[in-house]
């Protein structure tokens, strides 16, 4: 693994630590609406599809929010999996707070975790601001493993951020490596590509049921990008 993904990791298993005071102060608040975990009502509308799924792969999970929901609307087991220590514990915390625990199973990996996985394992894969904040040929890498893990018929959620072109970048006062790739304090938060950039490329492994934008809470414009995907017969393997 080279430096550029170590960061990564790292970055996002220090951002999504819960300490133990954080804990009790959830568990005080005694706040179980599932419905409000997810970052917007698009993403919340689109994960609650999975509850249909006998089996998800949530992979790089981060807190687990749309394991939970995809849980909550009915799926029967979810697989979890990231690759930070505090990312599992965080996520082994809100399974048990919401009820969840006995159907989801989280699990620390490492980057040739999919390639252990079997053919046809899941009905439903959530991918969620993971695919364009790491280098491109991991992201192919993954696509590939995740196309062979999906059944036929599979339901793949894919969330990715905004697309930021080379000339806005610039207004902006940044700086784009190789005119991709947004680094913020030596960690590499997004590697921008465009949605026909990314249509493209999840047309040679999925069928692209439809492409839809959405904001987080407090951003005034819907950029971020939400890909429903499933997997056919003609999907590469």
């Amino acid at each position: 693994m080279d430096k550029i993904s170590k960061d990564v990791i790292e970055f996002w298993n220090n951002a999504i630590k819960l300490e133990e005071d954080d804990k009790k102060e959830i568990e005080n608040s005694g706040d179980k609406d599932y419905t409000k975990l997810a970052p917007s009502l698009k993403l919340y509308e689109a994960v609650k599809e999975l509850g249909k799924c006998e089996k998800v792969l949530d992979y790089g999970c981060g807190s687990g929010w749309s394991s939970i929901i995809a849980l909550k609307e009915g799926a029967k087991e979810v697989d979890a999996v990231d690759m930070g220590d505090n990312i599992i514990d965080a996520i082994n915390f809100y399974a048990k707070y919401y009820g969840v625990a006995s159907s989801l199973n989280a699990k620390k990996i490492d980057s040739d975790y999919l390639k252990s996985v079997k053919d046809a394992t899941y009905d439903g894969i959530i991918i969620n601001n993971v695919l364009d904040v790491i280098p491109l040929d991991i992201t192919l890498d993954i696509l590939n493993e995740v196309s062979r893990v999906a059944k036929k018929g599979a339901r793949i959620i894919i969330g990715l951020n905004f697309y930021m072109p080379q000339e806005v970048a610039k207004t902006r006062g940044l700086e784009l490596v190789d005119g991709r790739m947004l680094f913020v304090d030596g960690v590499l938060r997004l590697y921008s590509m465009s949605d026909s950039e990314w249509t493209e490329l999840l047309t040679k492994y999925f069928e692209i049921e439809r492409l839809d934008h959405f904001a987080w809470e407090g951003e005034s414009r819907e950029t971020r990008r939400l890909f429903v995907l499933k997997k056919t017969v003609s999907s590469t393997k």
